[in-house]
C-alpha cells in the first residue's frame, strides 16, 4: 500500500500519543499491539450517457438555422461527448433536404380573432351592476329599492364615494328621509364602471383590434418546418460505497482534516493498482460501461487509517492517520467501555423507575 504508514510508524504514533516515547515502549507495545489496516475511501463515478432523437420541428418564418449543424443519418452522426462529464449538454441538428417553409393554419395572416369579444372589439356587460356600498340588500331600510310614492322610475347613477358609509340619507325612490345608502341613495344598483351604463365595453384582451398577433407564427403567417434531431448527454451520478468496516461516528469529522490521496479517471482508464485490495475490488466491480456511456470521471480519494488495540488499554482504541506532515492518534471508546457504560445507564433508570414506585405508594 503505496505511502501507507509501517506499523513501526503507527506504534511510534500511539506511543507519542500515550506520553511514552522512545525505543523501549515502542518494543513493548509492539508485543501487546494489535493493528489492522482499514483504508477509508470516497469514490464516485459521473457517467455522461447520449440519447438520440428526431422529431418534426417548427419556427416562425425567417427563422435562421443556418448555425445548427446538418445531418444525413442521425445514428451515424458523430457527436462529440463533453468535456466534463458532469455537464448537461444538447446538440440541436437539422436533417438535410428537411426544410420548407408553409402557411400557419392557426391564424389568417398573422392574425388571430379575438376569443373575448369575437372579433367586434367590444365586450358586452350589464349596464348597471349592484351598488358596491350596500350591494342591494338595505340601499333602503323602508323600501329596499322597490320605491313608493314616485310614480317616475329612478335611473341608476355612477358610483360615487362614500365617506361615511354607516350615515343613512334620503331615498330618492320612496322619499323617505334619512333611510337610505349614501352611495346609490336607495336605487340599489349603480352604472357599470366598465360601460358607464352603455352595456358594452371596448375588449381589454385585444384592446378593441377584434384581433391577435399569433403566437404560433409570431405574425408571419408562415412557418419554417425541418426534421430535427437532438442529441443529449446527460451526467448519472454514482457514489461508490466503501468497504468496511466504515469508520466510527466518532472518528469521522476528523478525518476530514487527513492527507487523503486522490486520482481521477476518465473512460477508458483503470484505477492505480497502489489502491488497497479492498478498495480495487469495490471500485472494478462498478466501472462495466453502461448502454449509451460517452464519457466518463471517477473521483477516487482514500486514506490510509490503522485501529491499534492495546491489551493495557481497554477501553479505548486508537485510530491513526496521516494529517498533514505526520501521522494523527485518535482514540475512541472500545466497545468494552461502551457496554459497561450501557450497563451501568440500565442500572441506574432501574434504580430511578423503583424509587418513583415507592415514592408513589
Amino acid at each position: 500500500m503505496a505511502d501507507a504508514p509501517s506499523d513501526e510508524e503507527i506504534l511510534a504514533a500511539v506511543a507519542e500519543h500515550l506520553g511514552r516515547p522512545g525505543p523501549a515502549e515502542r518494543l513493548r507495545l509492539a508485543g501487546t499491539a494489535r493493528i489492522s489496516r482499514q483504508p477509508v475511501l470516497e469514490c464516485t463515478i459521473t457517467r455522461s450517457v447520449e440519447t438520440r432523437a428526431e422529431r418534426e420541428r417548427s419556427e416562425p418564418a425567417l427563422f435562421d438555422l443556418s448555425r445548427k449543424p446538418v445531418y444525413e443519418d442521425l445514428d451515424a452522426y458523430d457527436a462529440t461527448g463533453p468535456k466534463d462529464p458532469r455537464k448537461h449538454q444538447t446538440l440541436e441538428l437539422v436533417q438535410t433536404g428537411t426544410v420548407r417553409e408553409v402557411s400557419c393554419v392557426k391564424c389568417t395572416g398573422g392574425r388571430q380573432q379575438c376569443l373575448k369579444c369575437g372579433g367586434r372589439g367590444l365586450t358586452r356587460c350589464e349596464p348597471d351592476v349592484p351598488c358596491p356600498n350596500c350591494r342591494n340588500v338595505t340601499s333602503c331600510t323602508k323600501c329596499r329599492g322597490k320605491g313608493g310614492s314616485r310614480r317616475t322610475p329612478v335611473k341608476p347613477v355612477p358610483p360615487r364615494k362614500v365617506k361615511r358609509p354607516g350615515e343613512r340619507v334620503d331615498c330618492v325612490v320612496c322619499e323617505t328621509p334619512g333611510t337610505a345608502c349614501p352611495g346609490c341613495e336607495g336605487r340599489g344598483h349603480t352604472l357599470c364602471p366598465k360601460c358607464d351604463g352603455r352595456g358594452e365595453y371596448t375588449c381589454d384582451r385585444c384592446g378593441g383590434k377584434g384581433h391577435s398577433t399569433c403566437g404560433t407564427c409570431a405574425g408571419r403567417g408562415l412557418l419554417v418546418k425541418w426534421r430535427g434531431g437532438t442529441i443529449t448527454h446527460t451526467p448519472h451520478a454514482e457514489r461508490v460505497p466503501g468497504p468496511e468496516p466504515s469508520p466510527p461516528l466518532l472518528l469521522r469529522r476528523r478525518l476530514h482534516g487527513g492527507a487523503w490521496r486522490t486520482h481521477v479517471l476518465s473512460l477508458d482508464q483503470s484505477p492505480p493498482e497502489d489502491l488497497p485490495a479492498s478498495h480495487l475490488s469495490v471500485i472494478e466491480a462498478r466501472l462495466v460501461r453502461r448502454e449509451g456511456e460517452v464519457a466518463r470521471r471517477v473521483s477516487i480519494k482514500w486514506l490510509p487509517l490503522a485501529r491499534v488495540e492495546i491489551e493495557e488499554e481497554v477501553n479505548r482504541v486508537f485510530y491513526v492517520f496521516p494529517e498533514g506532515s505526520g501521522l494523527s492518534v485518535v482514540p475512541v471508546p472500545s466497545r468494552h467501555r461502551v457496554k459497561r457504560a450501557a450497563v451501568v445507564a440500565a442500572a441506574c433508570l432501574a434504580a430511578l423507575v423503583l424509587v418513583l414506585i415507592v415514592a408513589a405508594r
